[in-house]
């Protein structure tokens, strides 16, 4: 999607929401813009330094106070109140002036807040999942038997289809990202997809790195690498390949196969032809050399720990970290990990990944909090190994000290950090390098624990308190270790 050809109509969708005038269809067309369109969402990161050039006045008489002299600001009792005022109708026309410095506060509203159940005259297909899929991410919703509009998908495992409204069907096999355009196009970026066509969804296109596959009426195949080539089966009927470099058209019938690179289109007159001839062959020896454990693995385990217990409150499948305000040391945060490193031959480990995936919390504003670094630690006393995400506590965490951004030096030791931007609550951050390398390679137990601990404090209290994706989240990864070994 083009940002800047949908940005008026975007900010203008902005101030219906600001002045309480906007219906649910534009509410549902506000959020496909800022979910489908990265340059979109970048903005909003943008705009929240400029946000922040009136943090001081908003902190002195609130933003309501802003907008119509009327609310006094939130009192400092509630310093991570996530909640921002509502605004007062349309008598305060200001948009033109803070409509950057309010997008912060508007991407809370749209981000955070329940999905609104999407009017049917708005969708094009139903969604649903085969039993155990999972997903990386997605900007439309999920669960079984939704409606869906226009959106990106990223399936980790198992089969998940898509019946439009026009009869045609596509199921994505994970891992696969996947994105519907509309009712007749889609793109394929990586993994495997079958689509079956109906009478009237004939010209349903698939759209891949190098070529538009144009269906006639048909059921096929399509299965894009990682490397970017493409491979396409026609099970019955016809496809009109057209290559984007050459210019090239070529058919493909049924029973027919074709591979598709940058230089182009390799047609088979069979299956048993293609399949000879090494198409759509995967690497199996480069995947025999990877291995991706979770915190959700075997004997794997995550938990998050807060100085003030009364305090603990939030999504319960988010890790949630902060270094808070001296003042509110209370809601200081850290995150524990553990992976089942037991049926590892880490003799032949060469390179280590640990991945997380951030999602907001709902807690606290960014405006607040700077560019925020987090240390990752390695438990380096195997006899501490044995804790408990059920019972573990501030108290009884391994290798914790009372100082919110440190651990105990003598049982742990620094394996790199990852630094979320300002303003920045989705994407994924990771730490790698030697010192992680060498220390899951000494690791005698088969259990690794990895802390994390917030390196930057927040600059005024009620700060953004930022979270991970745990190991019980349905939709996002959870905390990874991607371990590549020698050949």
């Amino acid at each position: 999607m083009n940002a800047p050809e949908h940005l008026k109509e975007f900010r203008e969708l902005c101030e219906k929401l600001l002045e309480d005038r906007i219906t649910a269809e534009e509410m549902l067309r506000l959020e496909m813009l800022f979910l489908s369109s990265q340059p979109l969402r970048r903005e909003f990161v943008e705009l929240s330094h400029l946000h922040a050039s009136l943090a001081s006045m908003a902190r002195k008489a609130g933003w309501q106070a802003i907008l119509d002299g009327e609310t006094p600001s939130p009192t400092p009792d509630a310093p991570e109140r996530s909640t921002p005022p509502a605004t007062t109708g349309g008598k305060t026309r200001i948009w033109t002036a803070v409509a950057a410095t309010l997008a912060l506060a508007l991407s809370l509203v749209i981000i955070l807040r329940p999905a609104p159940e999407i009017p049917r005259n708005l969708t094009i297909a139903t969604i649903s999942t085969t039993s155990g899929s999972r997903w990386i991410s997605a900007s439309i919703p999920t669960a079984n038997d939704t409606r869906i509009g226009p959106g990106r998908v990223h399936l980790a495992d198992g089969i998940a289809k898509f019946v439009f409204d026009n009869g045609a069907k596509v199921e994505i096999e994970g891992p696969a990202d996947f994105e519907i355009f509309n009712d007749m196009q889609c793109q394929l970026y990586s993994g495997k997809l079958v689509a079956t066509m109906s009478p009237t969804s004939k010209g349903f296109s698939i759209e891949t790195p190098d070529a538009l596959l144009i269906d006639q009426g048909t059921s096929f195949g399509v299965n894009v690498t990682n490397q970017g080539t493409s491979s396409l089966q026609v099970f019955d009927g016809l496809v009109d390949i057209e290559h984007h470099d050459s210019r090239t058209k070529v058919s493909i019938k049924e029973q027919e196969a074709a591979e598709i690179s940058e230089k182009g289109v390799s047609k088979y007159s069979n299956f048993t032809e293609a399949f000879r001839g090494g198409f759509s062959k995967p690497d199996v020896e480069e995947e025999r050399r990877q291995i991706q454990l979770t915190t959700a693995t075997g004997a794997g385990q995550d938990q998050w720990i807060i100085r003030d217990p009364k305090e603990r409150y939030g999504p319960d499948d988010l890790l949630m970290i902060k270094l808070a305000d001296r003042d509110f040391k209370g809601f200081d945060r850290k995150i524990y990990l553990q992976f089942d490193l037991r049926e590892i031959d880490l003799t032949r480990l060469e390179d280590a990944l640990l991945t997380m995936t951030a999602s907001p919390t709902g807690i606290g504003y960014a405006s607040r909090m700077p560019d925020a670094e987090f240390e990752v630690y390695a438990l380096t006393d195997e006899q501490l190994d044995g804790w408990a995400m059920d019972n573990l506590t501030w108290e009884n965490a391994p290798a914790n000290v009372p100082q919110g951004d440190e651990l105990d030096d003598t049982k742990t030791k620094s394996l790199g950090s990852f630094i979320v931007p300002r303003g920045q609550k989705l994407g994924t951050f990771s730490v790698s390098g030697r010192p992680l390398v060498d220390h899951i390679k000494s690791d005698a137990n088969g259990l690794l624990t990895l802390i994390i601990v917030p390196k930057t404090r927040e600059a005024i209290s009620g700060a953004l308190v930022h979270g991970f994706a745990a190991g019980n989240h349905l939709t996002l990864p959870p905390p990874t270790l991607r371990l590549i070994m020698e050949k």
